[in-house]
C-alpha cells in the first residue's frame, strides 16, 4: 500500500470523523531516514484532512503527522478528557522496524477545547470539535540530527520533499489596539474581583480579518522567530489552528514531570537599557508578582494532589520573547504511585489560573457567560502523547484560526485587583504582535 500525502483514505474536508476508529489491531513500521528531510515541507505539501506540526527548536524536536490511522474524537466538551482517555485504553497498536526515540513510535497528536460547554459563539470550531487525538498514518520526526518515518504503509521519500512556498499570501491590515468591548469586559471582571467573587479572571478577545495565507510559510516564520516556543499547527480540511506557544502545560518523560508557571508580562524594547528597565519593573511589580504567584501555587497544589513528588521551589525568572517578556517559574517533580499518564495530569491541570482565573472552574464558567467569542481550542491543551503516557502539551496561546478566506487571532490577559482596563487592552495588543510580526503586518 502506498500512502501519498493527502491520500484517499482520509474523509472529505467537509465531513470530519466523529467516532473512535479502533476496531482492528494496527501495526506501524518505523525506519530511520538516511536522506535529508524537513518535517515542515511534509506538512506544507499535504492535502490530507488531518495534518499536524510540532516544533521546539531549542529542544531539538520537530514532528509532522499526516492522516489518521486511528481517531479518538470526544463527543461532548463536558466529558472531552474522559472520553479520550476511555478510547485510549481500547487501542491495540504495535510498532516494528528500526529503533528510535519514544516520539518516533506510537504517538497521538491533537488538542482539546478550552471550555467545558458548547457555546455557539463565533468563530465556528466544528471541524475541531470538543477534543481529538489521532494516530497518524504518516509520522516524520527529526531529532538530534537524525530523522525517522513511521507509517502504516509504504511511501517514497521524494513525495515528501516538495519545497515550501515562502510567500505568505495576502492579509488585510488589522487595527488590533482598539476594542472598547474588551475594555468593558475587563471592567466587568474587575467588579467581580472587588466583590470578592474571584482572586483572578483571565479575559480574552479575538480579531478577524480577510486573508488568503499559506500555513507552511507562516509556520516557517514562527519557528524562526520563536525558537524557545512550541510552534504548532493542527489542520482539519481547509482550516488550520496554529501558533507559537511559550507556555508548557505538562511534559512527562518516564517518571519525570515538568511544567511552567507563566503569568505577568511587560513589552520588550529595542533599546537594551530600556528593555532591561522593563524587565526590572516586571520582577519588582507587586501586581505582576501576585498574579504570577497565584498560578505557581495552584499548579504545585494540583500536581501534589496527583501524586507528583515536587522538586524544591525554584526562583522566578523572566522569559524573553521577541515582543514580550513574562515572569516564569519552572515546576518539576517525579511521579509516584499510579500517577503517570500525561493525559491524566493534563486533565487535572486544565484550566490553570493562567488561562481561566481562580477559582479555576468558577472562572471558566464566568468566561463562558461573558466572553462574546468561543475560544474553541485557543488556550486549550495541544500536543502529543504516547500510549505509555509520555508526551507534552502546551497551552495554545499566541495562536490563530486560519480558514480559506480569513484569519482569527486570539489574545488575553490575567485580571486581578489593581489591573487597569486600558493597560490590559494594550497587553493583548502586544500579544497579538507575535503573529502579526510573522505575518508582516508589523515589523
Amino acid at each position: 500500500m502506498t500512502i501519498a500525502p493527502g491520500d484517499a483514505t482520509e474523509p472529505t474536508p467537509s465531513h470530519p470523523p466523529n467516532r473512535l476508529r479502533n476496531e482492528e489491531p494496527l501495526v506501524l513500521h518505523r525506519r530511520q531516514i538516511q536522506g535529508s528531510i524537513d518535517p515542515l515541507t511534509v506538512f506544507a505539501s499535504s492535502t490530507a484532512y488531518h495534518r499536524s506540526y510540532w516544533c521546539i527548536p531549542n529542544s531539538d524536536i520537530e514532528i509532522t503527522a499526516i492522516g489518521a490511522a486511528r481517531t479518538l474524537r470526544a463527543q461532548t466538551r463536558k466529558r472531552r478528557f474522559s472520553e479520550i482517555q476511555d478510547g485510549l485504553r481500547e487501542l491495540d497498536i504495535s510498532v516494528e522496524g528500526d529503533d528510535g526515540p519514544t516520539c518516533t513510535g506510537i504517538i497521538l497528536v491533537g488538542g482539546f477545547a478550552f471550555s467545558n460547554e458548547e457555546l455557539g459563539h463565533c468563530p465556528a470550531w466544528g471541524a475541531f470539535g470538543a477534543g481529538e487525538l489521532t494516530v497518524p498514518e504518516l509520522l516524520v520526526v527529526r531529532q538530534g540530527g537524525r530523522a525517522w518515518m513511521t507509517t502504516n504503509g509504504m511511501i517514497e521519500l521524494d513525495e515528501l520533499n516538495t519545497p515550501i512556498d515562502h510567500h505568505l499570501g495576502t492579509i488585510t491590515t488589522i487595527d488590533h489596539r482598539r476594542d472598547e468591548a474588551y475594555v468593558d469586559l475587563v471592567s466587568n471582571a474587575l467588579g467581580e474581583i472587588r466583590m470578592g467573587q474571584f482572586d483572578k479572571l483571565v479575559t480574552a478577545r479575538s480579531i478577524t480579518t480577510p486573508a488568503k495565507l499559506r500555513p507552511g510559510a507562516l509556520l516557517a516564520k514562527l519557528r524562526h522567530r520563536f525558537p524557545e516556543c512550541a510552534t504548532f499547527a493542527l489542520g482539519r480540511g481547509t482550516e488550520t489552528f496554529l501558533g507559537a506557544s511559550p507556555e508548557r502545560l505538562i511534559s512527562v518523560t518516564g517518571q519525570r514531570v515538568e511544567t511552567d508557571a507563566l503569568a505577568g508580562s511587560r513589552p520588550r524594547h529595542p533599546h537594551p537599557g530600556r528593555d532591561a528597565q522593563l524587565r526590572s519593573e516586571l520582577l519588582a511589580s507587586p501586581k505582576e508578582r501576585t498574579e504570577h504567584q497565584i498560578v505557581v501555587d495552584a499548579i504545585r497544589s494540583i500536581l501534589s494532589d496527583a501524586n507528583v513528588n515536587l522538586d524544591a521551589i525554584e526562583p522566578t525568572d523572566v522569559m524573553k520573547l521577541k515582543r514580550i517578556q513574562h515572569l516564569r517559574t519552572p515546576i518539576g517533580g517525579t511521579l509516584t504511585g499510579d500517577a503517570g499518564h500525561v493525559l491524566d495530569l493534563m486533565a487535572a491541570l486544565h484550566p490553570t489560573p493562567a488561562v481561566a482565573g481562580l477559582p479555576s472552574r468558577e472562572a471558566q464558567d464566568w468566561i463562558n457567560r461573558h466572553e462574546p467569542m468561543d475560544r474553541g481550542w485557543y488556550s486549550g491543551p495541544v500536543g502529543w502523547s504516547t500510549l505509555d503516557g509520555d508526551g507534552e502539551f502546551r497551552v495554545a496561546l499566541r495562536s490563530a484560526l486560519l480558514t480559506a478566506i480569513d484569519i482569527t487571532l486570539f489574545a488575553g490577559g490575567g485580571i486581578i485587583e489593581g489591573s487597569e482596563p486600558h493597560a490590559e487592552l494594550a497587553e493583548t495588543a502586544t500579544k497579538f504582535e507575535a503573529l502579526l510580526g510573522a505575518l508582516g503586518v508589523i515589523t
